[in-house]
């Protein structure tokens, strides 16, 4: 009869531990949805794609599960599958990083030649809102989908400098805020809007030029940073297909875990330190 009883105690445990788990991993995974689908709509709008936050999270929640079990299937190392699974979890937010600062990139290199059409329009006689169109209707995106939704903004009835102002909270770089500051003053205290902003537009491409120069200077330098992260990735693994029998401990005993973490952390700040002397400000 005691035997029965402990068996039940022991059941009753296990099932309200397995209810518990299963309402935190349903809270989690419903706040884990709502954050993904919220950030990835803000953040695809912010860069006018248009597509379905329920698809990228569906693939996404496929990509978790089923890349670290085939990993942990072809290698069968439970770590290696957990560090990909890991990987996983945060490459979505790298990626909308990644292509967020392209698109800076890419509105940066389009910029200057943008002033220079817009100066020459205003030297024709065509109004600032004119002359907006003009470079929408006859630029490249993405530069030309900010200042169609400039003009948007305009017929919506805000402000010029309002709309402006927004147009330099969207791309947050320096170049654009001087052509706002550049285009407010003008319009502020008077003066001759094409001269000034055909003298910024020398200035960005003079600038712009002098940072691909350093870029190029510097490219040994990152390489040498990537190389340096990726060689021990690389050393492991030849070691580990190698001398699987010698590596075993590393991947099998908390010795092992210990001396994994500690790469991990040295391997970051090693990289983060070569980019950040590699970093110049121009």
């Amino acid at each position: 009869m005691n035997i029965w009883v402990v068996a039940i105690v022991i059941f009753l445990f296990f099932a309200v531990a397995a209810y518990m788990a299963v309402r935190a991993s349903d809270r989690f995974m419903r706040r884990y949805r709502e954050n993904f689908m919220e950030q990835a709509r803000l953040n695809l709008a912010d860069m006018f794609m248009f597509m379905d936050p329920t698809q990228l999270f569906v693939f996404n929640s496929v990509a978790l599960v089923v890349i670290p079990a085939f990993i942990w299937l072809i290698t069968g190392k439970l770590l290696i599958a957990i560090v990909a699974a890991a990987a996983l979890f945060f490459i979505p937010r790298k990626v909308y990083v990644w292509m967020k600062q392209r698109r800076l990139n890419q509105i940066q290199e389009q910029l200057p030649d943008a002033l220079q059409m817009l100066s020459s329009s205003l030297r024709a006689g065509v109004g600032f809102a004119p002359a907006l169109e003009v470079m929408v209707h006859d630029g490249q995106p993405p530069l030309a989908q900010e200042f169609a939704l400039v003009l948007r903004e305009q017929h919506l009835g805000v402000r010029t400098e309002e709309a402006l102002e927004h147009f330099s909270d969207r791309v947050p770089i320096v170049d654009a805020k001087l052509f706002v500051s550049a285009v407010n003053i003008s319009r502020e205290v008077g003066g001759n809007l094409a001269d000034t902003l055909a003298t910024l537009a020398e200035t960005l491409r003079r600038r712009l030029i002098m940072e691909n120069k350093v870029k190029a200077l510097t490219a040994q330098g990152r390489l040498q940073g990537i190389v340096m992260a990726l060689l021990p990735v690389f050393l492991i693994g030849y070691l580990t297909l190698m001398y699987e029998e010698t590596m075993q401990p590393m991947f099998h005993s908390w010795h092992g875990y210990l001396v994994i973490a500690i790469c991990v952390v040295m391997e970051y700040l090693g990289y983060r330190m070569c980019r950040k002397i590699m970093t110049i400000d121009v």
